[in-house]
């Protein structure tokens, strides 16, 4: 029985980042909480209520810990490339190899490629025939590197990696496994 050829990597927000969040974001607010509640002084020149600002604070902790769960999933195999975007996408998206004219690995470029998710509602057009995708859709969280989908359609799809050797190798090797059916 042949081997199963299949790639499989997840992105996921950098430490960094979210620590960053975490200190713009939440350790105001929590502190306010501290001022308000704890010592009873009013927070700020104009305070909130008391219930106004647990509300906003709690809000603020539950955006900075959702967004600690985003993550890009990218599977690779003879059916064609797989992504998710959880938790906005819970079901992967397929993009089968008979779409796909060109798939190559490369360097981003930040003045050409728009980076991150979400820019895919921004690429929609609304026109006499509905709303429809242009350009290209981006699904990067972090690194430099994408894989450059071109479909026969002409839009791109890029995808993130951080392994852009092994994406490489692995393409190498499913296309020759491909030419060999």
């Amino acid at each position: 029985m042949p081997e199963e050829l299949e790639y499989y990597e997840r992105q996921r927000i950098q430490w960094w980042l979210i620590l960053l969040m975490i200190v713009l974001l939440n350790v105001p607010f929590i502190t306010g909480c501290i001022i308000q509640l704890g010592m009873g002084k009013p927070w700020g020149d104009k305070p909130m209520s008391n219930t106004m600002l647990i509300i906003v604070t709690v809000l603020v902790a539950l955006f900075t810990t959702g967004f600690s769960f985003i993550q890009v999933e990218t599977v690779i195999n003879k059916e064609g490339v797989w992504v998710r975007v959880f938790p906005f996408r819970p079901r992967f998206k397929l993009t089968p190899w008979d779409y796909i004219s060109e798939a190559v690995v490369r360097k981003m470029n930040l003045l050409r490629d728009k980076r991150g998710i979400g820019y895919k509602l921004a690429a929609r057009r609304i026109g006499p025939k509905g709303i429809r995708m242009v350009g290209r859709s981006t699904y990067n969280l972090s690194g430099n590197y994408v894989l450059d989908l071109t479909l026969k359609n002409n839009r791109k799809i890029l995808i993130g990696t951080r392994k852009p050797e092994e994406v490489t190798e692995f393409l190498n090797k499913l296309d020759g496994e491909r030419k060999q059916e």
